[in-house]
């Protein structure tokens, strides 16, 4: 699987709960799919964004900080209406409703919808748990739920799970590696003569005097 195709598979789930958390309960297929890559889009977007602001303010340590997103959500259009800078200069004051308001989805009777959806918060007349009231996302979930060991082993070393270990690769014939065997063949290597610079072989010696040729 391409790493597009699996982009999409993993973030498809999360379209089709917030979809349903919205009141649809059906869809075709290609509208799911072109949802799902806009939303791939944009998140490719705000990160690529975020990475650019980090390297430009502070080039030594270009890890993200709240202040490279918050930029980002502000070049991506997600923070409106919202004065530009010299506009809050002018008028001596920052502008927050964007940000009131984009904060304010968060708290709102929608997001708490789509967190139901997914399984974070319970439904009314739900058991709660205390152990359960961490759920795992959804990742996760498929996750254990498609291994039969109920192990992260099977993912090692895959996008969907730890990072794997570095195992040497043992070259045929006994190289530890691949630097070894290649100063292995370096050395191996015959050692090259000292030759003609011109490239011109000398002529034989019979015919190196003029003697007995027609002129």
């Amino acid at each position: 699987m391409s790493g597009n195709n699996l982009q999409n598979a993993l973030l498809r789930p999360p379209i089709i709960q917030i979809l349903r958390a919205t009141g649809y309960h059906s869809t075709r297929p290609s509208v799911l799919d072109t949802l799902t890559d806009l939303t791939a889009r944009y998140l490719m977007f705000l990160a690529q964004t975020t990475a650019a602001h980090a390297a430009n303010a502070h080039p030594s340590d270009p890890v993200p900080v709240l202040e490279d997103i918050y930029q980002a959500l502000q070049d991506a259009g997600a923070l409106r209406p919202q004065l530009r800078e010299w506009e809050e200069d002018w008028q001596g004051s920052e502008d927050l409703r964007g940000l009131e308001g984009f904060l304010s989805w968060f708290t709102s009777h929608s997001n708490r919808e789509i967190r139901r959806v997914a399984g974070f918060v319970p439904s009314e007349g739900d058991m709660i748990d205390p152990d359960l009231i961490e759920k795992d996302d959804f990742l996760t979930v498929l996750k254990k739920k498609h291994s039969k060991t109920g192990e992260e082993s099977r993912y090692s070393g895959t996008v969907l799970g730890k990072t794997g270990e570095d195992h040497p690769i043992v070259i045929e014939g006994g190289a530890p590696s691949l630097q070894e065997w290649g100063s292995q063949m370096r050395s191996r290597a015959p050692y090259i003569t000292e030759t003609d610079s011109s490239g011109v072989s000398s002529a034989p010696s019979n015919l190196s005097d003029g003697e007995g040729m027609d002129v």
